[in-house]
């Protein structure tokens, strides 16, 4: 693979399974028909790849990592090769044992993104499709949250997926993770794949009108001092938010995805993002124009293009709006 951007961040699927059932999930057709474990051998070779490649930041994903007995292993072999961040993504269930996160920080994590969907058991319960996950997860807050205070952890984000469900608690949703020491606070719409697709008529909901829940979320991160980072969102629907449109940036992040066959799957989110969405030809009036990444196709084939506005005005350069901070 040639890479056309700077490769920052490399993450490593480690399979598909998973200990929830997100109705909204963009891999749940994988969860289902794809039973594909990596070996710990094959999830080596995937961290030498990245630390080759120059990658200073390496993240752990799937399906659910947490839930595999070799994500210790692993997390020490990346450390050993000197990534500056090493990162599990989860769904902060298993982060409720104190021994078990006592095993991966000692093993080298100091990065932990926890997706969490609702502020209340209904909701959240709900949506992730398991009956007492809001508590578990709630509870792997609070001891990351000691962690995070203990300096033992650098970084503690979380993730919340908006859906038709709950994108009008997303300020609620936001208040209640803010109270747990948070550095970033992640908010993206659902993408239409997987579950997502299979539940779309009762789960997406349209962009317009989420923004306005959103942007509010995020002047509540704000005055915390906590970074909002939004994805999925053009920036015609976020102006005057458009600094914290994560994928302004210009490094790529790298999935080594499970694979049934013997050959390697690698991702670029880059190339992804430029293949699978699309722009109208009014956009090239807006002043976003250079920067944005457009309307993920499958979202145009539901709802159109009717929502989205050229916005008028002098082109935007990236560089006045990458790497965007508080």
């Amino acid at each position: 693979m040639k890479e056309k951007y700077p490769i920052g961040k490399v993450e490593v699927l480690l399979g598909w399974v998973c200990n929830q059932n997100c109705i909204f999930c963009s891999v749940g057709h994988k969860l289902r028909c794809d039973p594909k474990i990596k070996s710990f051998d094959e999830v080596k070779k995937d961290i030498d790849w990245a630390k080759q490649k120059g990658a200073s930041e390496i993240s752990f994903s799937g399906g659910e990592p947490t839930i595999l007995n070799y994500l210790p292993d692993a997390i020490s072999y990346a450390k050993k090769l000197g990534f500056k961040s090493i990162q599990i993504q989860s769904n902060g269930m298993m982060f409720s044992y104190k021994e078990f996160i006592r095993k991966v920080v000692d093993s080298g994590v100091n990065s932990v993104l926890v997706s969490v969907h609702g502020h209340t058991p209904q909701l959240h319960d709900f949506l992730a499709g398991v009956k007492g996950a809001f508590e578990k997860s709630v509870e792997g807050l609070e001891n990351l949250k000691e962690m995070r205070r203990n300096k033992e952890i650098t970084y503690l984000l979380t993730n919340t997926v908006a859906t038709k469900f709950n994108y009008m608690f997303l300020p609620e949703i936001a208040k209640f993770l803010l109270q747990f020491n948070l550095d970033n606070l992640h908010i993206l719409p659902a993408v239409i794949d997987g579950n997502a697709y299979t539940n779309k008529g009762t789960v997406i909901a349209k962009m317009s009108q989420i923004v306005p829940y959103a942007k509010e979320a995020c002047d509540l991160a704000i005055k915390a001092g906590v970074q909002p980072d939004l994805y999925s969102f053009p920036c015609c629907l976020m102006s005057g938010y458009e600094r914290f449109i994560a994928e302004l940036g210009t490094s790529d992040t790298i999935l080594k995805m499970p694979s049934t066959e013997e050959e390697d799957v690698t991702v670029s989110i880059q190339e992804h993002r430029h293949k699978d969405r699309v722009k109208m030809k009014s956009c090239k009036n807006c002043k976003y124009y250079d920067v944005c990444v457009g309307i993920w196709k499958k979202y145009v084939r539901m709802f159109g293009f009717d929502e989205f506005k050229p916005v008028l005005g002098e082109k935007i350069a990236r560089s006045s709006l990458f790497g965007a901070h508080l």
